[in-house]
């Protein structure tokens, strides 16, 4: 079912309808978006062309030829018969124009397009209490369009389309989908979930459902755009989006082709747990004789850096290149005798012994990997180590007890049991289904990454994720590459940055690399080049324009990016992939332990 509304009568009945928590309010405002709806009837969607070539190159050079002459006949033309779907607005839009969210929140708001485009603005009904705001981007110019279709993620606990992913992606030449995964933000990176607050059907929506429904809607205006579908279609997602992006593996194998999740939340109760349980070990400031100072912090990195980078992998970078087998001794972070300096008191010391420590349930089942070595400095002041993260109070508050007066200071078993209980009410929203098998017979393709400096998520996460899949699926690494890759990008903070070799096309920040994920994915699906090495690129203060600074072919798990033992480590022909021993072993005596 589909409907035109203008965006006034949009935003004053159904924009915010989010916010409506009962049923009665929903029906209202459903019953004035169907009054201001146009009455004539929608026309029957326009007869599908001929696909597009199966083959890259023909996917390359598809073009980008309107079906419809203008904004208007797309309108006329649009029928969605699996959901209740709006149209906001269809405008078509040149290179250079900045973005805004019609009356959304101003910090949504970003950047400007790089092509001319056609933007169609929705609105999809997804329950009696909620509904997903999504944005389709449909490049115009000649030969513009690639023929591809790719899906982008939340950030946090969403509230915004990702524009700045999009704005990249299209860049590219993709048709693009992005949604604000069924709540309107209130807060920048989308760390204020205060709409959960007695409103499971939005938490639902965040969880998967809007994700879903965005794609199914994105691909009929793609369809009834050009006059077929995509050739292909792809998802590119991180931290938050990384999870969805698995989610989507997991849920709705037949939605994409390929998929890129980076740095993923999955596992996302156990996560928030783990985040939240951070600022009870660390206390809240220098009163707490636990507490670590910034510089007490540079303390323990330099001695994380002097037991775990050149003793471990031979060169003194300051990059841990597998900080995944860095057994840290905190010990020898203590103060002995009357030494006051360049050293940790007692209590210090057991605050740092915990935070390197996994998070385990009563029965001393593992909840939850440790804390990354290496990633503690920059999360003083940007991760975990850096006070009460927003989206623990949010969503233990708002989500969890719906208890907005819910203080972070008292987390404790019964709040992780309590997340634990509403997982299948809050959507499966932990998201660390192993079973991929019905995404592996559907010949679909999955490039996971994740920084080895993630100060917010644990990248050692990620590779339980895949150990998980290895074991449930009863497959070795062999088996596992025919359909997933997991690249660990040393020296890299969360989803972007770092001091390692971090740029490898991942967002617009990363694109100018030598490697790009998105093309690496795209050679996968279409040509059945899988990738081996993840290359990333490092340039002088971050800036291309300056040069580049290092390069590293970071392998794919569970083979170890080794230096060769001479040569220039910034040259990552000195480096090579070998294969780790006894990879699968993960118990309790293991270091990680990851199962």
């Amino acid at each position: 079912m589909m409907h035109f509304i203008s965006i006034g009568q949009l935003i004053s009945s159904i924009f915010h309808f989010s916010n409506k928590n009962t049923a009665g309010n929903a029906a209202a405002a459903a019953s004035t978006v169907q009054a201001a709806a146009s009455s004539s009837a929608v026309a029957a969607a326009i007869s599908t062309a001929t696909s597009t070539s199966a083959t890259a190159a023909a996917a390359t050079s598809s073009s980008a030829a309107q079906a419809v002459s203008g904004c208007q006949a797309l309108i006329q033309a649009l029928s969605f018969t699996d959901q209740e779907v709006y149209v906001v607005d269809c405008e078509d839009i040149t290179a250079g124009t900045a973005l805004t969210l019609p009356n959304g929140p101003s910090n949504c708001n970003g950047g400007s397009v790089q092509i001319d485009l056609r933007r169609v603005t929705l609105n999809v009904v997804t329950s009696y209490a909620s509904s997903n705001y999504v944005e389709v981007w449909l490049p115009t110019g000649q030969d513009a369009w690639n023929g591809r279709f790719m899906a982008t993620d939340n950030k946090g606990l969403s509230g915004c389309p990702s524009y700045d992913d999009m704005i990249y992606i299209s860049s590219l030449g993709f048709s693009v989908v992005g949604d604000n995964g069924g709540h309107n933000n209130t807060e920048y990176l989308g760390m204020d979930a205060q709409q959960f607050l007695n409103n499971n059907e939005l938490v639902i929506d965040w969880s998967y459902r809007a994700r879903h429904a965005a794609v199914v809607a994105g691909k009929q205006v793609i369809k009834t755009n050009y006059g077929h579908a995509a050739s292909y279609n792809y998802m590119i997602g991180c931290s938050n989006g990384g999870r969805q992006a698995l989610q989507s593996a997991q849920m709705f194998p037949e939605d994409f082709d390929g998929i890129i999740a980076g740095s993923s939340a999955s596992d996302f109760n156990h996560h928030i747990d783990w985040s939240g349980r951070m600022y009870v070990l660390t206390g809240a400031d220098e009163s707490d004789p636990k507490y670590l100072t910034y510089d007490d912090w540079v303390i323990v990195h330099n001695e994380v850096l002097k037991q775990c980078d050149e003793p471990l992998d031979g060169v003194a970078d300051g990059i841990i290149e597998d900080s995944t087998i860095c057994d840290f001794n905190a010990t020898k972070l203590t103060c002995v005798g009357n030494q006051t300096g360049n050293c940790l008191t007692f209590q210090q010391t057991s605050t740092v012994w915990n935070v390197f420590s996994q998070l385990y349930d009563p029965d001393g089942n593992l909840y939850y990997p440790r804390f990354s070595p290496g990633a503690e400095l920059y999360s003083s002041t940007n991760g975990v180590l850096h006070g009460v993260q927003g989206h623990v109070k949010d969503w233990f508050g708002a989500g969890v007890w719906n208890d907005s007066s819910w203080d972070p200071l008292t987390l404790s078993q019964t709040d992780y049991t309590k997340a634990d209980e509403t997982n299948v009410l809050h959507g499966n929203v932990s998201s660390f289904n192993s079973d991929l098998s019905a995404f592996h017979a559907a010949g679909k393709k999955l490039i996971m990454y994740h920084g080895l400096m993630d100060p917010a998520i644990t990248a050692e996460n990620s590779q339980r994720y895949y150990l998980n899949v290895a074991r449930d699926m009863g497959l070795d690494h062999t088996g596992l590459d025919e359909f997933l890759r997991f690249f660990r990008i040393s020296g890299m903070y969360h989803c972007t940055g770092g001091i390692g070799a971090w740029a490898f096309g991942q967002n617009g920040n990363a694109q100018n690399g030598t490697s790009n994920v998105v093309w690496d994915i795209v050679n996968w699906v279409e040509k059945g080049e899988a990738p081996d090495t993840m290359t990333g690129t490092k340039f002088v203060n971050d800036d291309p324009t300056q040069g580049v600074q290092m390069e590293r072919h970071h392998c794919r798990f569970p083979y170890r990016t080794t230096y060769k033992g001479s040569g220039d480590s910034n040259d990552p022909d000195n480096w090579s992939c070998e294969m780790i021993d006894d990879w699968q072993k993960c118990g309790v005596y293991n270091v990680p332990r990851l199962c």
